[in-house]
């Protein structure tokens, strides 16, 4: 009796894979113009195929900005932006009181023409310096998508709310706003060898300023002056389009992955990661949008990468980087050189030789994390050393025979 061929895995349609293609080539666009800051336009993406919020902190002069300004050229999107202080006014985010109709008609209403309740992407700069009345009204628009104008409750078409802010406040009272930005993303200056790099290319976006100011023009065959040839075949993303993508999200398999990701989080919060059911929950938004610009109608283990950005402290962002690479999850560290292969090799080495020496369990289950983190790091940076990951991996088996003869089964923790 033969055994029945798997099914073919789900793909794509044709249609939506090329709207991933042209988002993702977009995308490209945007990370061209920076230096070290294609994980942030990534996450951006990601909010926006989500309808999530994203929150980038970091320094001033560390290009948020200019990143999320370069973000919303590239899509056909109402946008709104401002800069929050201690001193901001609602109106200045909301919109004016209606003067003629309260005094024809005794309304009292806003006028949000041109202002955040009818932006489909909004940037706040600053975002936690806003008043309490601010953020309380910021907190229903961006949480339930409407805004309450006078005695009317309006739904908004809020896509994404960009937040930038340069630390995270400890103030209690912030923590249910800041539990909206299900995203967060540290910048901070590049590193100095990248210098030239980031001068060549900040210098660039000031000649396009300056463009900008004084347009440039040249003359068409017949004479006329037209504008930037590049400028005028220069499309943004539909909102269609978007919401048309916003809506495969939904059909990607997350199959695969479930089962590895609730270890993960099993693994964060035994570890005393603040990390609750709401956010594990909509954390597979991102997966599913993670697979979905990859092409790919099934997740994978490497689109749990963004969970490493739900943290809520930033003092958890790197236990939760360890813990998803330790479940096999690529995870680029900041600041990640590439070692060498002798390198790695002194590792195995020196691993090898404390094994011997240790006698705690928890050391031996400290050595056995500490060699699948080598493993991990040989395949992503050395992925033709397969001599040296042979070595590893049994050095890893003859690790475990020795942890389980060592120790009762009371000992033992499942490895």
């Amino acid at each position: 009796m033969t055994t029945p061929a798997p099914a073919p895995a789900p793909a794509l349609s044709q249609p939506t894979r090329v709207l991933a293609r042209t988002f993702a080539t977009r995308l490209h666009e945007v990370k061209q113009g920076f230096v070290g800051r294609d994980e942030a336009v990534d996450l951006v993406a990601l909010a926006v195929l989500c309808r999530e919020h994203v929150l980038l902190v970091g320094p001033p002069g560390t290009a948020k900005t200019s990143l999320l300004e370069r973000f919303r050229r590239i899509l056909d999107a109402r946008y709104f932006s401002y800069l929050l202080s201690r001193f901001t006014e609602p109106a200045e985010l909301f919109g004016p009181v209606d003067i003629r109709r309260f005094q024809t008609e005794g309304v009292y209403e806003v006028n949000t023409a041109g202002m955040l309740p009818e932006a489909d992407i909004a940037f706040l700069d600053e975002v936690f310096q806003g008043s309490s009345a601010i953020l309380n009204t910021l907190l229903t628009l961006i949480n339930e998508r409407t805004f309450h104008n006078g005695a009317r409750t309006v739904d908004v078409n809020l896509i994404t709310l960009l937040g930038s802010s340069n630390d995270i406040p400890d103030d209690p009272v912030l923590a249910a706003f800041g539990d909206r930005f299900l995203l967060r993303c540290r910048l901070d200056y590049v590193p100095d060898d990248d210098i030239e790099d980031v001068l060549a290319l900040g210098w660039r976006g000031e000649q396009e300023l300056i463009n900008v100011a004084e347009p440039a023009r040249v003359h068409g065959p017949s004479g006329e002056q037209d504008d930037d040839p590049a400028a005028r075949t220069r499309v943004g993303f539909s909102l269609a389009d978007l919401t048309a993508l916003r809506r495969a999200v939904a059909g990607i398999d997350l199959t695969a992955v479930r089962g590895p990701f609730a270890r993960i989080v099993r693994s964060l919060r035994a570890e005393g990661v603040a990390f609750s059911d709401r956010r594990a929950v909509k954390a597979q938004k991102t997966f599913a949008a993670s697979a979905l610009l990859a092409g790919r109608a099934v997740a994978e283990l490497a689109d749990l990468a963004p969970l490493v950005h739900l943290w809520t402290n930033p003092r958890d962002e790197q236990t939760m980087r360890r813990v998803a690479a330790d479940a096999g999850v690529p995870v680029d560290q900041p600041g990640h050189t590439v070692r060498s292969v002798g390198e790695l090799r002194l590792d195995l080495t020196e691993l090898v030789g404390q094994r011997a020496r240790i006698a705690r369990a928890e050391e031996f289950r400290e050595l056995l994390r500490r060699g699948h983190r080598l493993a991990l790091e040989l395949r992503r940076d050395h992925p033709d050393a397969r001599d040296l990951l042979a070595d590893v991996q049994r050095q890893q088996r003859e690790t475990i025979i020795v942890y389980r003869e060592r120790f009762t089964e009371e000992e033992l923790i499942d490895v």
